[in-house]
Parts: C-alpha cells; structure tokens; sequence
C-alpha cells in the first residue's frame, strides 16, 4: 500500500537521507538547490498545463518564441544561449514552430548556411498573448512575497546565476 508524503515531509526525509553520507555533505547547498528544482518543475508544469499547450505548442517553444519577441531575429545558436536550452533542441522546437506558421527562417544573404528566425505575424500575436497570461500566472506564482522579498530573491538568484555563467 503506497502512503502520501508531502512535500514538507519528502525533504525531511531527503535531508535525514543524505545526513548518513556524513560530514562531506553541504545540507544546506541541497536544501537551496532541492527547493529551487521542486518550485521550478511545479511552475514550468504549471505554466505549460495551463498557459503554453492550450496555445499550442510546449515550454521550450514558448521559451523560444519569447527570446525572438524580445530580442529580434536570431541564429538557432542565439536563441538556444539566451533561452537555455541546447543547441541540439533548437531545430525540433524550429521546425514545430515553422510547421504551424508562427517563425520563419531566413538565409543570410552573405552566407548561405547561416539562418536567422523570425516571428510571423501570427507567431508576434499569439507570443503576446501567452504573455499576458503567463504573467497573470506568475503574479499569482510570487503573491505570497512581498515586494521587498520578490526583490531580495531577484537579487538572490541572479548573484547565483551571474556566478555560474
């Protein structure tokens, strides 16, 4: 007979778990990066139940389509920088988007293997409004922090990230 654990309950017994490898463990360095995986999986799942596959296509595509809103046309290599995700995902992502007309791409005229993407109009229209609805979800994701805190963490995470760039 399977029995529930919460969350709360799951790291405890994690902790207590890793407590036996002995004094070579940083518990805390678990408990910080244990946390962050769990809240990031929980949001992505989230947004990607809720938002990104009722518009039609998955978390990495939206990722991607929002690099190009933001930033203008790019290599694949570009977008798989500033969207984190491999060089490797890029094409399968490109060539969805493409299929279902939201990107296109381009040869440069000066080299003809490279390709720069773009959003189609429809690709703009449908990103914006993904947006504003994933927005709603992250207002919703972060309400439990004050401003202040919203902005201590900001902070945090981005000292974290600068470090391991």
């Amino acid at each position: 007979m399977a029995r529930t654990i919460d969350t709360d309950l799951f790291e405890e017994i994690a902790e207590e778990r890793v407590r036996t490898l002995g004094s070579k463990v940083d518990i805390q360095a678990m408990q910080v990066v244990f946390n962050l995986v769990r809240l990031a999986n929980k949001i992505t799942t989230d947004l990607e139940a809720t938002v990104h596959r009722p518009a039609g296509w998955s978390w990495p595509g939206f990722r991607l389509l929002f690099t190009v809103w933001i930033m203008g046309p790019l290599e694949p290599s570009q977008i798989a920088h500033l969207a984190g995700v491999s060089r490797a995902a890029i094409s399968s992502v490109l060539n969805t988007l493409e299929r279902n007309g939201l990107i296109s791409r381009t040869r440069a005229a000066n080299d003809g293997r490279a390709i720069t993407v773009m959003l189609t109009t429809e690709g703009e229209q449908r990103v914006v409004r993904a947006f504003l609805a994933q927005n709603d979800k992250e207002s919703n994701w972060t309400a439990e922090l004050s401003s202040s805190e919203q902005e201590t963490l900001i902070f945090l995470l981005r000292k974290l990230l600068r470090h391991h760039s």
